[in-house]
C-alpha cells in the first residue's frame, strides 16, 4: 500500500514539473521580446542623434568654414609700396659757386630741409632715421661707382628696393636727388625747393623720418658733389594685426581640417557596420558624436579669432589708404 502512494507522489511530481517547464519556457520568451524589443529602441534612437549631429554640425559647419574663416591680408604685403621719385636734378647756376673747399653735411641739410617744412605750413619735422641714411649712401656711392644719376640704377634698383636692403620696413618711401657744387647747404636745400617735384617731397605731411647723404667725388669727369634724400613712413605708423593671432589661426585651421578627415572616416565605418577599435557600433556612434561636438566649438573659436584679425586688418589698410591716397 506504501508502495502506491509513493509512485502516485512520484507522478504528481513529474506532472508539476511539466507545468512549470512551459510557464518557465512562456516567461522568458516574453522577456526575451521585451529585452529585445527595448534594446532595437535604443539603438534606433542614438542612430537618430547620430544622424541629426552629423547634419547639423559637420555638414554645415564644415561647409561654411572655408568661406567665413577668411583672412583679410595686409596691403602692403600684396601691393606695391607707394614711391615718390622725382627726376634727378641737375641745378641751376645760381646755386653753384667756385669755392672748392665748401663743405656740405648731411645733418645741416636735414635741419635746413626741416626749416623749410616749418616756413610752409608749420608740417611736423622730419626725424633722421639711421636705416634710410645707410640707403641713401648706398644709392650716392652706387651712382660714384656706376657713373648714372637717376633714381633708377643701370641694374633696376630704385629707392623701394635700397629700403627693403637696409631692413627699412615702411608704408611710402621718396627719393631726392641733386648733383651739383653748390655754394652751401642752404643753396642746396633752396635748389630742390626751387623744383615742384623735390618740393613736394620736403612738404610731404605723410612722411616722417629722412636720411641723407651727401659727397663729393669724380662724375663724368670733373669733380662734382652729389646729394641724396630718402624719405620714409615706417610701417609701425600704423596700427599693426597681431600676427602671433594670425599663427594660431592658421593652426586652428589645420586642426579643423584633420578633425574633418577623421569625421569623415568615421562616418564611412559606422555606416558600413565595421567594427572600429572594438567598439560596438553604439559606442562608435558615441564617439563619433562627442568628436562632432568639439569640432563644431573649435569651428566656432576660429571664427571669433579671424574677425578679431580682419577686425585688426582692415584698421591697418585703412591707414595705409590714408597715407597712399593723393
Amino acid at each position: 500500500m506504501r508502495f502506491f502512494f509513493q509512485i502516485i507522489i512520484i507522478g504528481f511530481v513529474i506532472y508539476s514539473i511539466f507545468l512549470m517547464k512551459e510557464d518557465i519556457r512562456h516567461a522568458y520568451t516574453q522577456i526575451a521580446g521585451y529585452v529585445e524589443t527595448k534594446a532595437g529602441s535604443s539603438l534606433s534612437r542614438v542612430r537618430d542623434i547620430f544622424v541629426e549631429t552629423n547634419t547639423v554640425g559637420v555638414a554645415e559647419d564644415s561647409g561654411d568654414s572655408e568661406e567665413d574663416i577668411s583672412i583679410i591680408r595686409e596691403k602692403t604685403a600684396t601691393t606695391d609700396t607707394h614711391v615718390d621719385a622725382p627726376g634727378a636734378l641737375r641745378v641751376l647756376n645760381s646755386f653753384l659757386g667756385t669755392n672748392t673747399t665748401t663743405s656740405l653735411s648731411a645733418d645741416a641739410i636735414v635741419n635746413l630741409s626741416n626749416v623749410a617744412r616749418k616756413q610752409n605750413g608749420n608740417l611736423k619735422p622730419l626725424i633722421k632715421n639711421s636705416k634710410l641714411d645707410f640707403a641713401a649712401e648706398k644709392k650716392l656711392q652706387d651712382m660714384f661707382m656706376r657713373q648714372y644719376f637717376e633714381h633708377t640704377s643701370p641694374v633696376g634698383v630704385e629707392v623701394s628696393d635700397l629700403g627693403k636692403e637696409v631692413g627699412y620696413d615702411f608704408i611710402i618711401i621718396g627719393e631726392n636727388l641733386a648733383l651739383g657744387n653748390f655754394k652751401d647747404d642752404q643753396a642746396l636745400v633752396d635748389a630742390w625747393m626751387a623744383s615742384p617735384g623735390h618740393r613736394a617731397n620736403i612738404l610731404n605731411t605723410h612722411y616722417s623720418e629722412i636720411g641723407v647723404a651727401v659727397g663729393k667725388n669724380t662724375f663724368e669727369g670733373r669733380t662734382v658733389w652729389m646729394a641724396v634724400q630718402h624719405f620714409g613712413l615706417p610701417k609701425s605708423a600704423c596700427p599693426q594685426a597681431d600676427h602671433v593671432l594670425l599663427s594660431f589661426i592658421s593652426l586652428q585651421k589645420k586642426k579643423i581640417a584633420s578633425m574633418e578627415s577623421d569625421l569623415s572616416a568615421r562616418r564611412s565605418l559606422i555606416d558600413s557596420g565595421a567594427v572600429y577599435q572594438g567598439q560596438t557600433e553604439g559606442e562608435q556612434i558615441k564617439a563619433y558624436n562627442e568628436l562632432v561636438d568639439i569640432y563644431n566649438a573649435l569651428i566656432l573659436e576660429t571664427k571669433r579669432k579671424v574677425a578679431e584679425y580682419n577686425k585688426e586688418v582692415r584698421i591697418f589698410n585703412d591707414c595705409v589708404a590714408s597715407h597712399t591716397s593723393a
